[in-house]
């Protein structure tokens, strides 16, 4: 996709799509951060009013900020001169997907989330912002499970084009408030109403209205009749179960009174009391308000039709009659007057009236007694059935009264499809029936990323066809079987994302040693990769605990050849050094690391055995002569031979610690024999002389 939008925010993938906008992931260039983009539909980038109170209800909704609220980053122009938002991007899910995967939620649940939007709500209606379309597809539900209402603003710009100037339905039909419906100014108990519809649905799974158009439903909630949810579900306790009931209430003045008053109510719910501010007997005293409320005063095209054609068929019936029994007194009285009387003067020129755009029923109704208005021709046009879409004559001039006005009036209703693949199947089914078409689904077996997406539909998107017509669209459902991946050689964190792709999840993990895989590495997997499972299955596997070390064994005592064995029996190596000792010759003393120590295996250890333990020091006669005690210093040689040089070396860089001590005393050192001379011999180096 990587279409960029202003200069600054990359698309990446589509989110979601409605009837005004379409929803991207999109990467801010500038602030290098992702976003949701919203762009509005290019059909409403000309509607000046929309686009004016678009561009001022993003403004109030950017100032809203609330941890309940999505927030708005930034509003602009596109390039094709619609207009955008960028808003908070959060990777959850909608509350409406929670309900259409798990059901009704449990009741305390339920009032928590309506508790937040709520506050919401609250936060909104004090910047005097009406949301207009509270519904759970623009509730979104973080990974944490806090709440945060999202499409403040747009859908009050909407209004003013879409709904006080036609009298269309407003938002989603489900979630519409009765004064929404009647066309009526909205507050924000219009709002309180949609979030009791919404509280209803969580509580019930199901809708309290429903209906096969969304004028029907419309209807049903200016005068249908309230189930109370505890009726469709025994676990609602009665608490809620009046707030629900005080929030559907028909009169907005049955509502609560402000967002803070439902707030009490709903922290009392949450917390187990019952509520302060809806009791079972508001419950009740709401009930028969459904079936009292009053309707909307113009009934449906169809009624209207219906009735006007009984209202004519009477007055033509009764105007037989009357003719039947007047006709032979008029012939006696024109027989007997003759052709005295003068003709009647001829009808007044009057104007025509403009007529174009206007309902043909209420142009009848309007203009009938001054002109007939005889359909002559009827056509497909997106605009509804029995909208006059010409006439002859043109308005503006004159005509005589009584003439006939002819029209040419919408015979069927078309409209375009929208293109619904790719779109979750939840929000195509909302596209396509909020666009006036029938929605059938068929499903079928897909890759695991277009489990629960549309992947096709008839007729395709964008043909025209009568408003009405039936759209089937096919939705994937996953695959029967996915194939298992290889995941070895990742650490967990890698692992789980490359597993979930493959719609499979991470089972049991137990940890290990291994000599070639690093530690925190996937060592094994069970089932291997390439095997099959259903999706969701899990999929277990080993985790390198890297190698195991060994403990250096006591080599203390033993010969040279058993220290040796020791140290291979461990898994370890060893390099022999002979230094001066007391024990016999050939036996081993100790190990550099030393016994207990934690080494790799296979690592070199320095062993160190015994020379063997020092020769007897034979005296040499005492000189005739007295020199200068040089005891104690060493290095003077004497005149005569320094012996034989068998002594053990000085302390070198080989010999061990506890060795090194007895080299250093002279006393019991063989091989630094005494000379002639006066001087005392030093230790001589093995197998050399001094």
């Amino acid at each position: 996709m990587q279409q960029l939008v202003d200069n600054r925010y990359r698309l990446q993938q589509p989110l979601g799509s409605g009837g005004m906008a379409e929803v991207f992931l999109a990467h801010d260039d500038v602030l290098d951060r992702d976003v949701a983009l919203k762009v509005m539909s290019v059909r409403y980038a000309g509607d000046e009013e929309f686009v004016e109170r678009f561009k001022r209800e993003a403004q109030s909704a950017a100032a809203l900020s609330h941890p309940n609220i999505v927030s708005i980053f930034d509003r602009g122009e596109a390039d094709d001169g619609t207009y955008y938002i960028a808003m908070e991007y959060l990777s959850g899910g909608t509350l409406k997907d929670r309900i259409l995967k798990r059901g009704a939620l449990p009741p305390r649940t339920a009032a928590a989330v309506a508790l937040q939007i709520a506050e919401a709500l609250k936060a909104a209606h004090e910047r005097d912002v009406i949301h207009r379309d509270i519904k759970p597809h623009n509730i979104l539900i973080t990974g944490s499970g806090d709440v945060k209402v999202t499409d403040f603003g747009i859908a009050r710009a909407a209004s003013s084009s879409t709904m006080t100037r036609t009298g269309h339905i407003l938002g989603t039909a489900h979630y519409i408030s009765p004064e929404q419906a009647m066309g009526e100014p909205v507050g924000p108990a219009s709002d309180l109403y949609s979030l009791g519809v919404v509280l209803y649905e969580m509580l019930t799974g199901e809708m309290p209205f429903d209906a096969d158009t969304p004028l029907g439903i419309a209807m049903k909630h200016v005068n249908g009749h309230l189930v109370p949810p505890q009726i469709l579900n025994e676990a609602v306790p009665d608490g809620i179960n009046a707030v629900t009931v005080r929030l559907l209430a028909k009169d907005p003045a049955d509502r609560y009174g402000s967002d803070a008053e439902l707030i009490e109510d709903l922290e009392r719910v949450v917390a187990g009391l019952d509520p302060a501010g809806a009791t079972t007997e508001m419950m009740t005293a709401a009930m028969p308000a459904a079936a009292t409320r009053v309707g909307p005063q113009q009934p449906p095209q169809s009624v209207r039709r219906k009735g006007k054609r009984r209202r004519r068929a009477m007055p033509l019936i009764l105007a037989l009659l009357a003719l039947l029994i007047l006709a032979p007194l008029a012939w006696a009285g024109y027989s007997l007057l003759g052709n005295q009387q003068e003709e009647a003067p001829p009808p007044a020129m009057i104007s025509v009236p403009d007529l174009v755009n206007m309902d043909v029923d209420r142009a009848e109704d309007e203009f009938g007694d001054d002109f007939d208005i005889e359909t002559t021709a009827e056509r497909e046009d997106e605009q509804s059935v029995g909208t006059i879409l010409s006439q002859d004559p043109e308005s503006g001039g004159e005509a005589r009264e009584g003439s006939t006005i002819s029209v040419e009036v919408v015979g069927t209703q078309v409209a375009d499809i929208p293109n619904v693949v790719g779109d979750d199947r939840n929000v195509a089914e909302e596209a396509l029936r909020d666009a006036g078409f029938e929605v059938s689904t068929d499903e079928k077996e897909s890759s695991f990323e277009d489990e629960d997406l549309v992947i096709g539909q008839e007729p395709g998107g964008g043909r025209t066809v009568e408003r009405g017509s039936e759209v089937t669209i096919t939705v994937g459902t996953g695959p029967d079987t996915v194939e298992v991946p290889d995941v070895t050689g990742n650490n967990l964190d890698q692992a789980q994302p490359i597993l979930e792709r493959a719609g499979l999840t991470l089972g049991e993990v137990v940890e290990d040693y291994s000599d070639t895989v690093p530690e925190g590495s996937i060592i094994s997997q069970d089932p291997v990769d390439g095997e099959s499972l259903e999706p969701g299955d899990e999929v277990d596997v080993t985790v390198s605990l890297g190698v195991q070390q060994v403990e250096v064994p006591a080599v203390y005592g033993a010969t040279l050849s058993e220290a040796q064995a020791l140290l291979e029996n461990a898994g370890l190596f060893s390099s022999p050094v002979e230094v001066p000792g007391d024990e016999a010759a050939g036996t081993a003393l100790e190990t550099d690391p030393g016994v207990g120590a934690l080494v790799d295996p296979g690592s070199t250890l320095t062993l160190y055995y015994s020379a063997g333990p020092p020769e007897p020091t034979v005296a040499s006669p005492e000189p005739t002569t007295t020199e200068p005690d040089n005891q104690n210093r060493p290095g003077n040689s004497g005149n005569g031979n320094g012996g034989n040089g068998n002594g053990r070396p000085n302390g070198g860089s080989n010999v061990p610690p506890n060795v090194q001590e007895n080299v250093n005393n002279n006393d019991n050192v063989p091989g630094g024999g005494q000379g002639n001379g006066n001087g005392r011999p030093n230790r001589g180096n093995r197998g050399g002389n001094d």
